[in-house]
Order: C-alpha cells, then sequence, then structure tokens
C-alpha cells in the first residue's frame, strides 16, 4: 500500500518536488555539488549540458537556457519542465538518446542507475558515452545503501520508492569504470539520504567492458 501511495506522489511533480526537497534540504548539498563540478557555462561559449532522467527539471536551473537539455521518460514530468523552468525538455529513453552522436560537453545523471539492472546500466552508459564529446564531463549522483542504522526513515525510502538496484559505491564504480575515466568520487548525504557522486571523463577512447 505504501508503495502504491509512493508511486502515485511521484507522479504529481509539484509533490514530488516538495516531498524530496523538505527531506533533503531542497537539495542543498546536491545543488553544491552540480555547482561544484558542471559550472555554469560562460554565454558566448556554446557548450550544452545534457541531463539524463532530469525528472521535473529542478536541477535545469543551475545552467544557462540555452544549454541545458533535459531528458526524461515521464511525459508529466517534461511537461511539466517545459511549463515551469527554462531550457528544453524531451520525453526520451535514456537506454536509447535521440541526439546525433558527440552532441554534450556536460552531463548530468541523478537517481537513474539505482531503477535499473546492470544490463540497462550499461545501455544508458553506452548512450551517454556515444552523445558525449571527446572530453566531455559527467557529473553521475547515485543513491547508496543507507550508511546508518539510526537512519530510519532513509532505510523506510529506499524501501517504498521503487529503487531496487541500489548499489555500493564499488558496483556503480565498476559500472562507470567500463566507459569512462573516473576523475573524482565521493559519498556524502543530502539530507536523510546517502550517495555515491563520480565526475566521469570521455576520453575518446573505448574502455574495457564496453
Amino acid at each position: 500500500m505504501l508503495n502504491y501511495v509512493v508511486e502515485k506522489l511521484s507522479n504529481q511533480p509539484a509533490v514530488f518536488l516538495f516531498c524530496r526537497s523538505v527531506l533533503e534540504g531542497n537539495f542543498k548539498s546536491i545543488r553544491r555539488l552540480i555547482s561544484e563540478r558542471l559550472p555554469r557555462n560562460d554565454a558566448h561559449d556554446g557548450r550544452r549540458v545534457l541531463d539524463v532522467a532530469c525528472g521535473p527539471g529542478a536541477f535545469s536551473e543551475l545552467f544557462r537556457p540555452q544549454s541545458y537539455y533535459g531528458v526524461d521518460i515521464n511525459e508529466t514530468y517534461v511537461r511539466y519542465g517545459t511549463r515551469h523552468y527554462a531550457g528544453r525538455f524531451f520525453r526520451m529513453d535514456a537506454r536509447a538518446l535521440g541526439f546525433p552522436g558527440e552532441s554534450f560537453d556536460d552531463a548530468l545523471v541523478f537517481g537513474l542507475l539505482h531503477h535499473l539492472d546492470d544490463d540497462d546500466a550499461r545501455q544508458v552508459l553506452d548512450s551517454l558515452f556515444r552523445v558525449m564529446r571527446p572530453g566531455a564531463r559527467a557529473l553521475v549522483i547515485e543513491d547508496i545503501p543507507t550508511e546508518s542504522r539510526l537512519n530510519l526513515i532513509g532505510h523506510l525510502l529506499h524501501r517504498v520508492e521503487n529503487g531496487h538496484f541500489i548499489r555500493p559505491a564499488t558496483e556503480y564504480r565498476a559500472l562507470l569504470g567500463g566507459y569512462f575515466a573516473i576523475e573524482d568520487e565521493r559519498i556524502f548525504r543530502s539530507g536523510i539520504c546517502d550517495y555515491y557522486a563520480a565526475t566521469v571523463v570521455k576520453n575518446g577512447q573505448a574502455k574495457a567492458g564496453r
């Protein structure tokens, strides 16, 4: 029953954003990390950023509207993002991104891979690799198992939010390392949620395991 309620709330973008912002302090830690690792680009440099599984588009405001492309498989989220935020939003499956190869200079992947098994996760990373330019950088932020036994709400959230493939940091590292060079990684907490974050770079060469 609780899973059903959470699923219904997740399909109400405004409610979803409110609940997550309450649980995660308005995403302050995540926003700070995004701004640090994928800084807002200069108005004249023509760089483009891809937000994979952008949800309702909450992080679009951290980037220049002209540079921002958000994609999500949930049409309700895409409509909400289009109405409430600047930038471009597309309904698209992250496993088969419909952009030309080498289209993006930066990418953000927040909270997607822990919903996917290894085969689907690799399809996402393969598609992302294809659309990133050589030398492009991506920031990947994913849920990890709740570290503190006392964080009861964090444990409950993981049980009900349909993230069936929450992995330890070592497994995310292995997945990402099959495609990209890992530039920086860290484990941090945002509100009640524990995350693994990795900044990865496309070095222009096929990595082992692709």
